[in-house]
């Protein structure tokens, strides 16, 4: 039967002294001695990065705005500086700091990223093109390695063809190369990169070589481009808008004598990029809004247009033209699998049937073949340019366009150009 007993004969646990652990052995060498721990000399001690420090917060209150009055407050805010010495200086205080995201081993992984959220989601599989698998690897295999099939070539069909698993000679009755050319080319056109496309043909004019002679116009087909204005508003909702910058900083180093020096490492840290953050908030608002009270930010643009060509054979060149954003880090920037470069257009080339139509209207073809040639595709960058800066642009450079940040706010976005590097081919 049980039977209670009372409280002050009821062993207590927690009085119970708890007995220390056995200290762990020491490490022995082969010879029986205690073992060193072997420290590297500080010389050899790598020093890892140090982001920026983050802005501290700051209750403002709300204040009553006076009716009819715009005034610009200029809100300089300077961070503390990190252990490298180094502290941004705003001129107007940032309502978004990018630089808070970024993890510290993200900073000196070179040449990896590690950033997750950088990475795009992965798309769904393509609908197959081919009725079957041993038709798509055929077909693989005539359109890639050598345009003339050598012994390897053979013995690439043999190996990667016929001996895949996945090969059966059943699946090829009915084969015909032509009729699977066209479904390919089918499936390239329902491609979502394509579809953000539009074509056009370009007008340039050709100079005549007679004096009162008007130009002709020469229409050249075959451009390929997106607007501007899409391309930027699709930035925002990547995977990379978390990174971009929206508000300008300088960038000092302090010294341990405290003197202060200016740091230049990215354009958003630019004199150029402030004096147009600064420019901005004077900017006129349109005339549909004129009491829109959203945050005005520049969103800079790099564009370059590069001739290449596409094979070390032949006369296959492509001609694209592509851009950056600055706003962005240029350590980001330059990670091939950052999805950073953004393709604008494609520039088409004068068809063979200009220099006919030149030789037929030019007094002078003969004997100005090549400088005719040479201002004619510059009259043709010109005129692609004419479609890319349209009137949605140009509405956006005067007026902005307002498009939902990463942070989930608003603002009124400038487009801006801070750099454009153009390759002519004839040079």
């Amino acid at each position: 039967m049980d039977q209670d007993l009372p409280a002050d004969t009821i062993p207590s646990i927690t009085s119970a002294p708890l007995s220390p652990s056995p200290p762990l052995p020491p490490q022995l060498t082969a010879a029986g001695r205690p073992k060193r721990n072997y420290r590297l000399p500080a010389r050899y001690e790598d020093v890892n990065p140090e982001p920026l420090r983050p802005l501290e917060e700051e209750n403002v209150q709300p204040t009553a705005i006076l009716p009819r009055l715009c005034l610009i407050v200029r809100n300089r805010l300077q961070t503390a500086a990190n252990s490298f010495g180094l502290l941004r200086e705003y001129l107007y205080r940032p309502s978004f700091d990018p630089d808070s995201f970024v993890l510290q081993k993200d900073l000196y992984q070179v040449g990896g990223n590690s950033a997750a959220p950088m990475q795009p989601p992965p798309p769904p599989p393509p609908a197959p093109v081919h009725r079957n698998k041993s038709i798509e690897l055929l077909m693989n295999w005539k359109d890639s390695g050598a345009t003339t099939k050598s012994d390897t070539e053979i013995n690439r069909l043999v190996r990667d063809v016929l001996l895949n698993p996945n090969f059966e000679l059943e699946d090829l009755k009915g084969f015909n190369v032509a009729r699977e050319n066209k479904r390919a080319d089918a499936a390239v056109k329902k491609s979502t990169f394509i579809d953000s496309f539009q074509s056009a043909n370009v007008d340039i004019e050709v100079p005549s070589g007679t004096k009162g002679v008007p130009p002709a116009t020469f229409s050249v087909p075959g451009l390929l481009y997106r607007k501007l204005t899409a391309v930027i508003q699709a930035a925002f909702s990547s995977p990379l808008a978390p990174h971009y910058h929206l508000t300008p900083f300088k960038l000092f180093h302090v010294s341990a004598d405290g003197k202060q020096e200016r740091v230049f490492s990215e354009v958003y840290n630019s004199d150029a990029y402030i004096e147009e953050h600064d420019k901005i908030q004077r900017a006129p608002l349109p005339p549909d809004e004129p009491n829109c009270k959203r945050e005005k930010v520049v969103f800079g643009l790099m564009v370059w247009s590069d001739s290449t060509h596409l094979t070390n054979f032949g006369t296959a060149k492509l001609w694209p033209i592509y851009a950056f954003f600055s706003g962005i880090s240029k350590y980001i920037r330059n990670q091939p699998n950052s999805s950073a470069c953004q393709h604008i257009a494609y520039i088409p080339s004068l068809p063979d049937s200009f220099q006919d139509f030149a030789a037929s209207f030019c007094s002078k073809w003969v004997t100005q073949k090549k400088n005719i040639l040479t201002h004619c595709r510059r009259e043709l960058i010109h005129g692609v340019w004419k479609f890319l800066l349209d009137d949605d642009f140009i509405q956006a450079h005067k007026y902005g366009m307002v498009i939902r940040c990463a942070d989930g706010v608003e603002r009124r976005v400038y487009p801006r150009f801070f750099t454009y590097s153009a390759d002519y081919p004839e040079k």
